[in-house]
């Protein structure tokens, strides 16, 4: 894979605009609440290595049409490679590893890495991140901590994650956010699948008004 496909997996994130984190537990039927949120508008999903079953799930999400499929939690090499095979396009993790950027960027995966400091952020801007993960936002000031790192660096990407919700997104892409992560409040506890497609709506119907998109 070549670093036209980053190029071209970067530039369907950022019109997205939505990284929609799937970490469910063992009695979820992924695929299925996966589908539910793309047919509700989320459609940029981040399947967590720590689901169980998370490989099949990429590699079958990322043969349907419309999709952008990649892994999260992405630690080590080895997870960028299984990421890599299982079709993905994207590997987010809660830190930053040199190592794993390295090895993502190998493979033509889109590296997300996580950071929190404003000196992890450039650090990681730094080694080639094109986006960089700002976990946990809501816990480091939500909105206000994004927009306050923006000030000094306004040319890293950023990605908040853990803390936007479809109330808050508009508050979050003000501040500066190139795309935000969702997760909990579309797959909250005990789910049916019609509550995953609603939640994704209202979570889509928020990003586009915050763009200014009807």
């Amino acid at each position: 894979m070549s670093g036209r496909s980053i190029d071209s997996t970067l530039r369907e994130v950022l019109a997205d605009g939505v990284f929609l984190c799937v970490r469910l537990g063992p009695e979820a039927a992924v695929t299925d609440a996966c589908r539910a949120a793309a047919r509700g508008g989320l459609r940029m999903l981040e399947i967590t290595l720590t689901t169980p079953g998370a490989l099949e799930a990429i590699a079958e999400l990322s043969r349907d049409e419309g999709l952008l499929v990649g892994g999260g939690t992405v630690l080590s090499r080895a997870d960028a490679r299984a990421v890599a095979a299982a079709g993905g396009r994207f590997a987010l993790s809660p830190v930053f590893d040199a190592e794993v950027v390295d090895e993502a960027h190998a493979l033509g995966l889109l590296a997300v890495p996580g950071a929190m400091t404003p000196r992890e952020i450039l650090a990681a801007h730094r080694h080639g991140a094109r986006l960089v993960k700002v976990f946990p936002a809501g816990a480091l000031g939500g909105a206000a901590y994004v927009r306050a790192v923006r000030g000094p660096l306004p040319d890293v990407k950023l990605v908040p994650t853990s803390g936007p919700a479809a109330e808050t997104i508009g508050e979050y892409v003000a501040a500066g956010a190139a795309a935000v992560g969702v997760g909990g409040e579309v797959f909250p506890p005990g789910f049916t699948i019609a509550q995953v497609e609603a939640a994704a709506h209202r979570v889509r119907e928020a990003m586009n008004s915050a763009r200014g998109k009807r």
